[in-house]
């Protein structure tokens, strides 16, 4: 071999190498920059607004509850409330001429799941509920919750992981229109904190969160046999703020917009100390972002559901209740929720 074919054989292979250390240089910013919830819409609405929602969600069905006068009777969260004044000890106060203070509490676990193909991501959330309520004139409730989430969720699209933890308090308040049916609203305001590993690369950032809900409950009790229905419009605003990441990637700021209607049918069926029930909720978001084309691939961006949830009540020796509930959503091809719900509590 001729100086000037080496030389041409030498210089070919830096050229090929220096393509390749581009190539994978410029594929990891791109994962990088794609595990970035604010610069993908259906990231920040499957991992971190799914939570605001289910927060609204829950609180409401739980006053919705309250407001008829049960603890667990209708559709909603099935907790039990317990009073804290007026001499009186044990579930909650919704006996005539009773005006209360009231404490309640519940612990929920989500598997949630992004399963579009080019962002596909999957982890849990886990949720611990509580909510202090005064109930005036019988009919009217009036009160505060509080909801502490964290989330854990694998971005196995790019080999990373982002994490969560968000503190939401919420005024809510309950009126029985008469003994079947209940109006509740809630509104919520809250901060979670969002930080994302990817290889060496960290970046935190924080999102800001309001969240609503408007619910009508109705409930119909036929001897042991109680049936439930319910409607609600739900809302949520997150306001993801800008940052920057280790590697000095500017990652600007980015606001998400997330409303529902849910439509809930429910059947319980007393047993003595036990309580079976099913429900099944029809889910329509009527305002959501909808996930851009990621490498030339659609996600589907579905915007109906239906979670079908079964769950117990129970109590023992008339001093401790509680209930377990399981619930999963279905009809959204790219998004996983499946969530186990348990409270308990003790009379005192």
């Amino acid at each position: 071999m001729n100086m000037k074919n080496f030389l041409s054989t030498i210089s070919a292979i830096i050229l090929i190498s220096f393509c390749g250390v581009a190539a994978a240089q410029s594929s990891s910013s791109s994962s990088i920059s794609e595990s970035q919830p604010s610069n993908n819409p259906g990231l920040a609405v499957g991992l971190i607004s799914v939570t605001g929602l289910s927060n609204a969600g829950n609180i409401s069905g739980v006053v919705g509850d309250f407001a008829l006068g049960g603890g667990g009777q209708s559709a909603g969260l099935n907790v039990k409330r317990y009073a804290l004044s007026s001499g009186n000890t044990g579930a909650a106060a919704a006996a005539p001429g009773a005006k209360l203070w009231n404490v309640w509490g519940a612990f929920s676990r989500s598997n949630i799941g992004y399963e579009f193909t080019p962002l596909q991501s999957s982890g849990s959330v886990n949720v611990y509920l509580a909510g202090v309520d005064y109930t005036f004139n019988n009919n009217v409730i009036f009160g505060v919750a509080a909801a502490v989430d964290r989330t854990d969720v694998d971005l196995n699209f790019s080999g990373g992981k982002l994490t969560g933890n968000g503190v939401t308090v919420a005024p809510y308040l309950g009126i029985a229109i008469n003994k079947n049916l209940a109006f509740d609203g809630t509104v919520g305001f809250g901060r979670t904190n969002v930080d994302t590993v990817v290889g060496t690369v960290t970046g935190s950032t924080r999102s800001d969160r309001n969240v609503g809900s408007l619910g009508l409950t109705y409930r119909q009790v036929i001897g042991a046999l109680s049936l439930s229905g319910r409607g609600a419009f739900l809302t949520v605003r997150d306001k993801l703020g800008a940052y920057t990441l280790s590697n000095g990637t500017f990652v600007p700021d980015g606001t998400v917009n997330l409303s529902q209607v849910r439509f809930t049918g429910q059947a319980a069926y007393t047993l003595g100390p036990v309580t079976p029930y099913v429900s099944l909720t029809y889910i329509n978001d009527i305002r959501r972002p909808d996930q851009a084309p990621v490498g030339g691939v659609a996600a589907a961006n579905d915007r109906d559901a239906w979670t079908p949830a079964i769950g117990v009540r129970f109590r023992a020796d008339n001093s401790v209740y509680g209930s377990f509930q399981y619930s999963t959503e279905q009809g959204r091809s790219e998004v996983k929720n499946n969530q186990f719900l348990f409270n308990l509590g003790i009379r005192f």
